[in-house]
């Protein structure tokens, strides 16, 4: 541990006492001053310091990393706290006590700064709590000078233990610089020595791997070499076969090219079939909407009958309403017909003529009203089959529509079909000659494995004798890395 981490560390430990140690102090005054009933003023003196100095300590040295500050806050806070508490409750004799007990905090860091703080703060306190204590309290007259010397002696006495400390803690850090110096040298001397014989233990041990490694390849080289060699035989075989196999094949794949070029011609024919079906169908749904256009003017017209006959209905209404007053009339002139007697029997003849009129008027207005009524209702069922006609051939329309698609992805998929398919008739053709030329290759290769037998055979017998020099340079190598593995262990030890 350096003296910088040493010193870190110290200022840590001595941070938390001071806090347990204050902390302590203030929660025994603060419980005092709540039994005692001291006043506000003084509970929140108390409790105020033990707010700010947990604060301080977890801002500062827990969360900012920064222990050292923690005392430069701490102390003065305290000091300026007290002094508050003096100017507003007055001279009080604890505040003697406590004065002296921060004198004794403040030195707990052993640095001089601190305590020159503290100290001289507490005693700034110290003279004025007695220059505002009320001069006929016996009590302050007979504490206050021996508390005063008291507080110039702890004064001393802690000014002197914190140079003492001072002191030690300088030279035990000029001797951990000594011992540290001491030490890396030594440690640079043992990591260079070690250094080295690690670099000499790693290439021992690299070359025995290298070597170990070119045992094992000569091993599986030989074994391969063996392998190949007893193998060269069945594989002259089973290139002859591959040849006969590749004539096969080649006759199988002239077969495969002249069924692709029979799909070709066949998938040509069906893509024309679907380009001439998706003009009927197109032709089709062009006269079906045309069809449709002409049933919507049949049912406007429809539409406009009915007005018509609706309005004749109502004409037919009007003739019977005058039937029924020309009645009325000539039954009025009847009657004074028969009031006038002999002279008016020419006028009941003419009133007879005109109610017989009027009857046969009523009744041929009665049958157009019929007639007409059941031209309106044929009219209606006209329009409603009108309607249904114009339904089903919207339907009809989105039918033919649908088909109109459905073959125009036919066609597509006829004209993907019928390039798929000359693609395969082209590679059919590519594969025909490449199964012709591997059919020669094979038949070279068979001539090349039997040449190369004879040479596996010398290279066989090379191999061996390669495999019993690399075990005697095996052995070599094992005992020298050995060797080095001990140097290094008596080394490290």
């Amino acid at each position: 541990m350096t003296p910088k981490q040493l010193k870190e560390v110290d200022s840590k430990r001595k941070n938390l006492l001071l806090l347990i140690t204050y902390s302590i102090s203030l929660i025994a005054a603060l419980t005092y001053s709540i039994i005692n009933e001291s006043g506000i003023i003084t509970v929140t003196v108390f409790a105020s310091q033990i707010i700010i100095l947990a604060s301080y300590f977890i801002v500062l040295q827990l969360m900012l990393k920064k222990p050292n500050s923690f005392v430069y806050f701490s102390i003065p806070t305290v000091y300026v706290i007290i002094g508050i508490w003096l100017f507003l409750e007055g001279a009080n004799p604890n505040e003697l006590v406590i004065l002296l007990f921060l004198a004794v905090i403040s030195a707990i860091h052993f640095n001089p700064v601190i305590f020159g703080i503290g100290y001289g703060s507490g005693l700034a306190l110290f003279i004025l709590n007695g220059a505002l204590a009320p001069v006929n309290d016996p009590i302050f007259t007979e504490l206050f000078i021996p508390a005063l010397l008291v507080y110039v002696l702890l004064g001393t006495v802690l000014g002197v233990v914190i140079h003492l400390n001072r002191n030690q803690f300088k030279q035990l850090q000029e001797f951990i610089k000594m011992t540290e110096s001491e030490t890396m040298k030594k440690e640079d001397q043992r990591n260079f020595l070690q250094k080295e014989l690690a670099t000499i233990s790693t290439s021992i041990h690299q070359i025995n791997e290298q070597i170990q490694t070119h045992l094992v390849s000569h091993d599986e080289m030989r074994t391969a070499v063996n392998e190949i060699s007893a193998g060269s035989v069945t594989q002259s075989d089973q290139i002859n076969n591959i040849a006969a196999v590749s004539e096969t094949t080649m006759s199988k794949m002239d077969e495969v090219s002249k069924l692709s070029n029979n799909l070709t011609v066949h998938s040509t024919q069906a893509n024309s079939i679907a380009v001439s079906g998706s003009e009927r169908v197109t032709y089709l749904q062009e006269n079906m909407i045309e069809l449709k256009n002409i049933i919507e003017g049949l049912r406007q017209t429809f539409s406009e009958l009915t007005s018509k006959i609706e309005e004749t209905n109502t004409f037919i209404g009007s003739i019977q309403d005058i039937t029924d007053q020309t009645n009325l009339l000539a039954l009025n002139a009847s009657i004074e017909a028969a009031r006038a007697g002999e002279a008016g029997r020419g006028f009941s003849i003419v009133a007879d003529e005109i109610r017989k009129l009027a009857e046969i008027t009523r009744n041929t207005a009665t049958r157009i009203n019929d007639n007409l009524a059941s031209v309106n209702s044929v009219n209606s069922s006209a329009v409603e089959i009108m309607n249904l006609s114009s339904e089903k051939l919207d339907e009809n329309v989105g039918a033919t529509g649908e088909v109109t698609e459905y073959f125009t992805t036919l066609r597509e998929k006829l004209a993907s079909l019928t390039n798929e398919f000359k693609i395969l008739t082209s590679t059919a053709s590519e594969v025909s000659g490449q199964t012709e030329e591997a059919d020669l290759s094979t038949k070279e290769l068979a001539a090349v494995i039997q040449q190369t037998f004879a040479g596996l055979e010398e290279i066989s017998a090379t191999i061996e004798t390669l495999h019993g020099d690399n075990r005697m340079i095996a052995q070599y190598v094992q005992e020298t890395a050995t060797s080095t593995e001990r140097i290094q262990r008596s080394v490290e030890v």
